[in-house]
């Protein structure tokens, strides 16, 4: 099946890229080699850094510079600023805030401001522009959930105080990832003509073509050796033609792609906790429900036993999939945290395992009684549908190899490769190639939290367990990360239930997959920190410490 796959694949690559050099011709401004130096003999002096670069690292543009859409975590470096940041050792560090305090009972926080941070239109950045932020994000409620704040106040010598309902563990890490907006610039218009101070400006967005950003020169760090970014918003395939065609310096690539030799480029590989899994359906059949506040079905006959969910838990091989789906260019993964500090160990599994997968099914009344291969219970086969994006090249090989390895112990999944609009459409009626994994732990709870569930796209699974949700409760009130680092691990596992693959499984964790990008070999991406989800966004955390070489 693999080398099925990489034939399928060069050849889609190979057609697409008259396809692409034709779109290339009508890209404004998309010259990569402008201001390199001139290598002919005789040529005289003319040498410039080169300060334009072309990427094409997928669907950038989710959210469209407004956060009220979910222009969120690390993309908004390009243009916005938050109150902190994360550094590459993983460290929260003042962004627009030049530091920040917490009081003893954790409730509020105090933020004195940058005197210099000013908008890309040269105005100042002021408390009132975070305190309009942050009250237009609570009251929206759909892209940040901002209700626990009790108040926002505006102090002397450009300081904001935020004050808290109750203590909240995960609230540093939104602080990373609320880009603050001008309150006399914002309105429902503010994605065509975004405003905001961080290091870039949108100069031109052509929705689904490209987005090209140029230096904000009120940006109030350091100034990058990069003046000119232009986003080519090409699928995977797409892009390495591009790439071959030397019409981009940085392109995202699949592992399926990892192979490929493009003159000039070199691969990067970037490790993260970017983890891939499959989402199942915990309730029967016949429910309703919201998904980004629209009304879908919800609920699955065949996922909703916990049999099922555990046999593909313990019964896939992690290795196996790693190997055959992304040619090894990742980690096995048993959670949506794996070596992170809130990763609980002890659900750690020896997988692979079909004799044990087999056994959880007869113990439940699954068993093969017509000899099809297919397990059956109560008259029903143990067969559902997995939707994954037809897009995403790493989700629909990872989805074959793992509805390849279930039929090994007679689980059968039909593979429906489709948008992520009906994705989420049907997703709650159907297993989803699903993916996540932030420098944070709020994810567990969005995940989990029976509270989440018809909010957005959180707790797809409409997963529901009382102890759970006070594990999860008491971890995200927790006053200090060591506490809630304790209750995080009890809700995935504390010996007798949890939300993890040991215990009641709503989602699958299979893998974690490496960052892979193939890049002009003169291009310094700087140090960057381990990964979160997002291939198209992750990169960008340190921009301004990108250079190109000699």
């Amino acid at each position: 099946m693999k080398e099925n796959q990489k034939k399928l694949t060069n050849k889609r690559a190979f057609s697409y890229a008259a396809l692409v050099l034709s779109v290339l011709l009508l890209l404004a401004g998309c010259s990569t080699g402008s201001k390199q130096s001139d290598p002919s003999p005789g040529a005289q002096n003319t040498s410039k850094v080169k300060d334009d670069l072309v990427l094409a690292v997928g669907i950038m543009d989710g959210g469209q510079f407004d956060p009220k859409k979910g222009w969120g975590m690390t993309q908004i470096r390009l243009t916005h600023s938050s109150l902190l940041a994360i550094d590459s050792d993983l460290n929260f560090i003042g962004d627009l805030a030049k530091s920040y305090t917490i009081s003893e009972d954790a409730l509020t926080w105090t933020f004195p401001l940058r005197e210099e941070a000013k908008f890309s239109n040269g105005e100042q950045v002021t408390p009132e522009d975070v305190k309009y932020t942050y009250e237009m994000l609570k009251e929206d409620g759909i892209k940040f959930d901002l209700s626990f704040v009790k108040s926002i106040d505006v102090l002397e010598n450009n300081t904001i105080a935020i004050t808290l309902n109750e203590p909240r563990s995960t609230f540093v890490s939104q602080l990373t990832e609320i880009g603050i907006v001008p309150k006399a610039h914002y309105d429902e218009h503010y994605s065509e003509n975004p405003v905001g101070s961080g290091p870039y400006k949108v100069v031109q967005y052509n929705e689904g073509q490209q987005v090209i950003m140029e230096y904000n020169t009120y940006w109030y760090g350091k100034e990058p050796q990069f003046k000119k970014l232009t986003f080519l918003l090409l699928e995977e395939d797409a892009a390495l033609a591009a790439a071959k065609a030397g019409e981009a310096d940085i392109v995202y690539v699949p592992p399926t792609f990892a192979e490929q030799k493009v003159e000039g480029m070199t691969l990067r590989s970037y490790e993260s906790i970017d983890s891939r899994g499959i989402m199942l359906p915990a309730v029967p059949s016949g429910g309703k429900g919201l998904t980004n506040g629209k009304e879908v079905e919800t609920g699955n006959d065949v996922t909703s036993d916990l049999a099922i969910r555990q046999a593909l838990n313990v019964g896939l091989d992690r290795q196996k999939l790693l190997d055959v789906a992304l040619d090894g260019h990742g980690k096995k993964a048993y959670s949506l945290a794996d070596g992170l500090p809130w990763f609980n160990e002890k659900t750690v599994i020896e997988d692979g395992n079909i004799e044990a997968a087999t056994k959880i099914l007869a113990d439940s009344g699954w068993v093969d009684t017509n000899k099809d291969g297919i397990v059956e219970k109560d008259g029903r086969k143990a067969e559902f549908d997995m939707y994954f994006s037809s897009s995403d090249q790493l989700r629909s090989d990872l989805s074959l190899a793992a509805a390849d390895q279930a039929s090994a112990f007679g689980i059968k999944i039909n593979l429906i490769g489709v948008t992520w609009d009906e994705i989420y459409l049907k997703g709650k009626t159907a297993a989803v190639a699903w993916g996540g994994g932030r420098h944070h732990p709020y994810q567990l709870y969005t995940m989990n939290a029976s509270d989440q569930i018809d909010k957005g796209i959180g707790n797809m699974s409409n997963y529901h367990n009382p102890k759970v949700d006070e594990y999860l409760h008491q971890a995200l009130t927790s006053s200090s990360l060591e506490e809630a680092n304790k209750y995080w691990k009890l809700a995935q596992w504390d010996g007798e239930t949890g939300f993890s693959g040991i215990g009641d499984a709503p989602i699958v964790w299979l893998v974690r997959v490496d960052h892979l990008y193939l890049a002009n070999e003169k291009l310094d991406l700087g140090k960057q920190p381990i990964h979160s989800h997002g291939h198209e966004w992750a990169l960008f955390g340190n921009v301004t410490e990108w250079t190109w070489g000699k």
